[in-house]
């Protein structure tokens, strides 16, 4: 499938996260993208982007994609168009697109999952509980496991250079029961050798990898911390978070792993998921989750904010429809001078937002969000070089992150800016700011990130009820301490508010 008419214009992970969003089944980001995710950055291009689901939901996968994206069989060099009914053969591969007019946008791998359990198709010895399939990634985007994603590399007819780099890369961040299980795995399907078998072998037989801060962190050591004892998660922050409540005697039972856990201390228990312990009112937290509605809180309240305008989606019964949505968007670019940001109104982490300087730019940037099926807001664009992130909880300033922009007019530490350290002094200036931005939305535990403006001062850009230091964390593991006693603070206020 090289031909130049195979032009590929893959999603990004975030996108295909949003295009399964609350999707019932089981499904995770597949290829070398899977391998990144794993990593917590990208190692190298990639020219596409997939998606594994197990075969039997193919018909469900049909009936939520066919409405917006035309699906073909791609087999034996040829692509053949898709319909509900056709019957298809396990590990099969989709090509997805919006149209003819389109470039590809992504690929389903359909998978053999029978029983609770996944076999693989090349050597059906090796299996897999199909619950054990997935890890997730620090911001909860679904994965296949490295080393069955490296089985699918080293097990195809012909290794590509790229699957020998992808080898290089991951094997200082497996651990042993991850090179046991793709050793073993592979010596099945090639019982005569292969050329990865003598390198997984040295890695053992040495012990595997120099294990730095960030690596043993993920693996773990024995005793308090381990998988076992810290809910069996395999994501950084979110295991940070539990050690922090067992050192107050806080156990935690999985749910769903790496998301969903019941906190326990003695009779009392409460759920989280993905890091949020629950401490804000449910209404706070949708305020929070809209910037439209977190902006005119924060105006109401007389705190300096960056405005942001609400931009309903056309298909909204109650929004006017596509002219109004674009003519309400138009008024507020010139309202802002022409250089305006363009965001999903309850979006996150700098996914889909877009500096536009021109009604064309604008035209485009909101067709972008609204093909999401999400309302929009837009914001005038302030400079700055630095955004400053400061917990709050209870009504005290307990962190600050400096976010430093690195190549790109956006702040977002899972974008490539920096976190940096904040000065005394600043952090003694913005602090009363972001608290009374707490205590406007009446968030209990939350972050505020705030814009230092050389023009028009400090100003709240937006409040999140979920922390969100996992990217922080990954660039500065030395700030483990302040961390763990921020959430076991949070942790034993969360038990005390039951």
């Amino acid at each position: 499938m090289t031909d130049a008419a195979y032009i590929w214009a893959p999603l990004g992970v975030e996108e295909i996260d949003r295009l399964f969003e609350n999707w019932q089944g089981a499904w995770g980001i597949a290829g070398g993208w899977a391998l990144d995710l794993h990593l917590g950055r990208q190692s190298r291009p990639h020219d596409d982007i997939d998606v594994l689901l197990p075969l039997a939901d193919y018909g469900s996968v049909y009936a939520r994609l066919a409405a917006d994206w035309e699906l073909y069989l791609a087999e034996k060099g040829r692509l053949t168009r898709l319909g509900a009914a056709d019957r298809l053969t396990e590990e099969t591969d989709i090509w997805a697109r919006r149209d003819s007019h389109s470039p590809w946008a992504f690929q389903l791998m359909l998978i053999d999952v029978a029983d609770g359990w996944w076999t693989y198709r090349r050597e059906r010895s090796v299996r897999r509980p199909a619950a054990e399939l997935f890890l997730r990634s620090e911001g909860g985007i679904p994965y296949l496991r490295p080393e069955i994603q490296l089985l699918y590399k080293g097990g195809s007819v012909s290794l590509r250079d790229k699957d020998r780099k992808d080898l290089d890369t991951m094997l200082p961040s497996l651990n042993e029961g991850e090179r046991a299980w793709l050793r073993d795995a592979l010596r099945a399907q090639f019982p005569q050798g292969h050329e990865w078998l003598d390198r997984l072998e040295k890695e053992s037989a040495t012990g595997g990898r120099e294990k730095g801060v960030a690596s043993e962190r993920r693996e773990g050591a024995k005793g308090p911390g381990t998988a076992e004892s810290a809910g069996g998660t395999t994501r950084p922050y979110l295991k940070l978070i539990q050690q922090a409540g067992e050192a107050d005697g806080v156990s935690f039972e999985t749910i769903t792993p790496d998301l969903t856990y019941r906190a326990r201390k003695g009779e009392a228990s409460f759920l989280m998921t993905d890091a949020e312990l629950g401490l804000n009112p449910s209404s706070a937290s949708a305020l929070a989750l809209s910037k439209s509605a977190a902006s005119d809180a924060l105006r109401a309240a007389g705190e300096p904010c960056v405005e942001h305008i609400f931009l309903p989606h056309p298909g909204y019964r109650f929004g006017g429809g596509n002219a109004a949505a674009f003519a309400r968007a138009e008024a507020a670019l010139a309202l802002f001078g022409g250089d305006a940001v363009v965001k999903p109104d309850d979006g996150a982490q700098g996914r889909h937002v877009y500096r536009v300087r021109s009604p064309e730019e604008l035209g485009e940037a909101l067709r972008a969000v609204f093909a999401l099926e999400r309302h929009a807001a837009i914001s005038p664009y302030r400079e700055a070089e630095l955004e400053y992130r400061i917990v709050v909880l209870a009504g005290e300033a307990r962190v600050w992150v400096g976010k430093r922009r690195s190549g790109s007019w956006k702040h977002n530490l899972a974008e490539g800016a920096r976190s940096v350290e904040v000065p005394i002094a600043v952090r003694e200036r913005l602090s009363p700011l972001a608290v009374r931005a707490a205590a406007a939305l009446d968030m209990v535990f939350c972050s505020v990130d705030i814009l230092d403006t050389a023009l028009h001062g400090p100003l709240v850009i937006e409040i999140n009820h979920k922390v969100m230091l996992g990217d922080h964390y990954r660039q500065h593991p030395e700030t483990e301490a302040e961390l763990s006693a921020l959430y076991r603070d949070a942790i034993a206020l969360r038990f005390e508010r039951r």
